[in-house]
Protein backbone atom coordinates (compact mmCIF):
# COMPACT_ATOMS: atom_id res chain seq x y z
CA UNK A 1 0.00 0.00 0.00
CA UNK A 2 2.87 2.47 0.54
CA UNK A 3 4.51 1.71 -2.33
CA UNK A 4 1.09 2.80 -4.43
CA UNK A 5 1.27 5.74 -2.50
CA UNK A 6 4.85 6.62 -3.35
CA UNK A 7 3.77 6.37 -7.31
CA UNK A 8 0.96 8.16 -6.86
CA UNK A 9 3.00 10.93 -5.17
CA UNK A 10 5.86 10.78 -7.94
CA UNK A 11 3.41 11.11 -10.47
CA UNK A 12 1.42 13.74 -9.12
CA UNK A 13 4.95 15.76 -8.71
CA UNK A 14 5.80 14.78 -12.25
CA UNK A 15 2.44 16.80 -13.55
CA UNK A 16 3.42 19.60 -11.06
CA UNK A 17 6.61 19.83 -12.43
CA UNK A 18 5.25 19.71 -15.86
CA UNK A 19 3.18 22.32 -15.88
CA UNK A 20 5.29 24.74 -13.47
CA UNK A 21 7.93 24.18 -16.84
CA UNK A 22 5.01 25.00 -19.59
CA UNK A 23 3.82 28.31 -17.52
CA UNK A 24 7.33 29.37 -16.72
CA UNK A 25 8.27 28.83 -20.77
CA UNK A 26 5.66 28.86 -22.82
CA UNK A 27 5.51 28.29 -26.44
CA UNK A 28 9.72 27.90 -26.10
CA UNK A 29 11.54 26.87 -29.51
CA UNK A 30 8.49 26.83 -31.70
CA UNK A 31 5.00 28.56 -31.21
CA UNK A 32 1.62 26.41 -30.69
CA UNK A 33 0.98 23.85 -34.13
CA UNK A 34 -1.99 25.87 -35.73
CA UNK A 35 -4.36 25.24 -38.67
CA UNK A 36 -7.04 27.48 -38.84
CA UNK A 37 -6.37 31.55 -38.51
CA UNK A 38 -8.42 34.15 -38.73
CA UNK A 39 -7.17 37.65 -40.03
CA UNK A 40 -8.94 40.54 -38.25
CA UNK A 41 -9.35 44.36 -38.00
CA UNK A 42 -12.04 46.45 -36.81
CA UNK A 43 -14.36 43.69 -36.65
CA UNK A 44 -16.16 44.07 -33.54
CA UNK A 45 -19.72 43.39 -35.18
CA UNK A 46 -19.06 40.02 -36.02
CA UNK A 47 -16.26 38.29 -34.19
CA UNK A 48 -17.62 36.96 -30.85
CA UNK A 49 -20.67 35.75 -32.98
CA UNK A 50 -18.55 33.88 -35.11
CA UNK A 51 -16.73 32.42 -32.70
CA UNK A 52 -19.22 31.22 -30.16
CA UNK A 53 -20.77 29.77 -33.44
CA UNK A 54 -17.67 27.70 -34.41
CA UNK A 55 -17.31 26.70 -30.42
CA UNK A 56 -21.12 25.50 -30.51
CA UNK A 57 -20.12 23.56 -33.37
CA UNK A 58 -17.31 22.00 -32.21
CA UNK A 59 -18.94 21.00 -28.98
CA UNK A 60 -22.26 19.44 -30.57
CA UNK A 61 -20.88 18.65 -33.72
CA UNK A 62 -17.40 16.79 -32.47
CA UNK A 63 -16.07 18.61 -34.90
CA UNK A 64 -12.39 20.35 -34.16
CA UNK A 65 -8.67 20.68 -35.52
CA UNK A 66 -6.05 19.02 -33.89
CA UNK A 67 -3.77 21.60 -33.34
CA UNK A 68 -5.02 25.67 -32.64
CA UNK A 69 -7.19 28.02 -33.77
CA UNK A 70 -5.35 31.13 -33.88
CA UNK A 71 -6.61 35.26 -34.95
CA UNK A 72 -4.32 38.00 -35.40
CA UNK A 73 -5.55 41.40 -35.05
CA UNK A 74 -3.68 44.24 -37.58
CA UNK A 75 -4.64 47.02 -35.46
CA UNK A 76 -8.27 47.18 -34.62
CA UNK A 77 -9.33 50.90 -33.62
CA UNK A 78 -12.39 49.23 -31.84
CA UNK A 79 -13.07 47.24 -28.89
CA UNK A 80 -12.46 44.12 -31.31
CA UNK A 81 -9.18 43.33 -29.23
CA UNK A 82 -11.35 43.06 -26.15
CA UNK A 83 -13.69 41.35 -27.58
CA UNK A 84 -11.51 39.04 -28.82
CA UNK A 85 -9.07 38.81 -25.27
CA UNK A 86 -12.38 37.34 -23.28
CA UNK A 87 -13.17 35.08 -25.83
CA UNK A 88 -9.01 33.80 -25.48
CA UNK A 89 -9.44 33.74 -21.69
CA UNK A 90 -12.91 31.56 -22.42
CA UNK A 91 -11.90 29.09 -25.17
CA UNK A 92 -8.64 27.98 -26.45
CA UNK A 93 -8.07 30.95 -28.96
CA UNK A 94 -4.46 31.74 -29.73
CA UNK A 95 -4.68 35.76 -29.67
CA UNK A 96 -1.87 37.69 -31.21
CA UNK A 97 -1.75 41.43 -32.57
CA UNK A 98 -0.08 41.81 -35.39
CA UNK A 99 1.16 45.23 -37.27
CA UNK A 100 0.40 44.72 -40.68
CA UNK A 101 3.74 45.46 -41.64
CA UNK A 102 5.23 42.18 -39.78
CA UNK A 103 1.73 39.80 -41.14
CA UNK A 104 4.49 37.95 -43.72
CA UNK A 105 6.74 37.23 -41.04
CA UNK A 106 4.44 36.22 -38.45
CA UNK A 107 2.37 34.16 -40.71
CA UNK A 108 5.56 32.25 -41.30
CA UNK A 109 5.87 31.55 -37.91
CA UNK A 110 2.56 29.08 -37.51
CA UNK A 111 4.33 26.63 -39.88
CA UNK A 112 3.04 23.99 -43.04
CA UNK A 113 -0.63 22.81 -43.77
CA UNK A 114 -2.47 26.30 -42.13
CA UNK A 115 -5.61 27.76 -43.47
CA UNK A 116 -6.28 31.80 -43.06
CA UNK A 117 -9.19 33.65 -43.47
CA UNK A 118 -9.05 37.07 -43.50
CA UNK A 119 -12.13 38.72 -42.78
CA UNK A 120 -11.17 41.78 -43.02
CA UNK A 121 -12.90 40.78 -47.23
CA UNK A 122 -14.38 37.85 -46.68
CA UNK A 123 -18.51 37.90 -45.69
CA UNK A 124 -19.05 36.54 -42.16
CA UNK A 125 -21.18 33.93 -43.15
CA UNK A 126 -18.70 32.45 -46.08
CA UNK A 127 -15.98 32.93 -43.62
CA UNK A 128 -18.31 30.32 -41.35
CA UNK A 129 -18.52 28.11 -44.07
CA UNK A 130 -15.07 27.58 -44.81
CA UNK A 131 -14.07 26.95 -40.86
CA UNK A 132 -17.23 23.82 -40.79
CA UNK A 133 -15.56 22.32 -44.04
CA UNK A 134 -12.34 22.46 -42.61
CA UNK A 135 -13.34 21.34 -38.66
CA UNK A 136 -15.75 18.39 -40.47
CA UNK A 137 -12.38 17.30 -42.80
CA UNK A 138 -9.60 17.58 -39.53
CA UNK A 139 -9.14 14.08 -36.73
CA UNK A 140 -10.83 15.38 -33.55
CA UNK A 141 -9.01 17.13 -30.75
CA UNK A 142 -9.73 19.01 -27.72
CA UNK A 143 -11.33 22.02 -29.53
CA UNK A 144 -13.00 24.58 -28.08
CA UNK A 145 -11.53 23.81 -24.23
CA UNK A 146 -13.83 25.87 -21.90
CA UNK A 147 -11.66 27.00 -19.03
CA UNK A 148 -11.96 25.54 -15.97
CA UNK A 149 -13.28 22.10 -17.38
CA UNK A 150 -10.31 20.05 -17.15
CA UNK A 151 -8.86 22.02 -14.07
Amino acid sequence: MDVLLWVFALVGMGYLATAIWRWLFPFQGKGPEINLLFLVQDNEEIVEGLFRQLALDCQFRNLSPPGMMAVFDLGSRDQTVAILRGLAREYNIFLREVPLSQLGEALGDCGPGIVVLDLRTMPVQQALVQARHLLQRLPQAPWPVQQGEGS
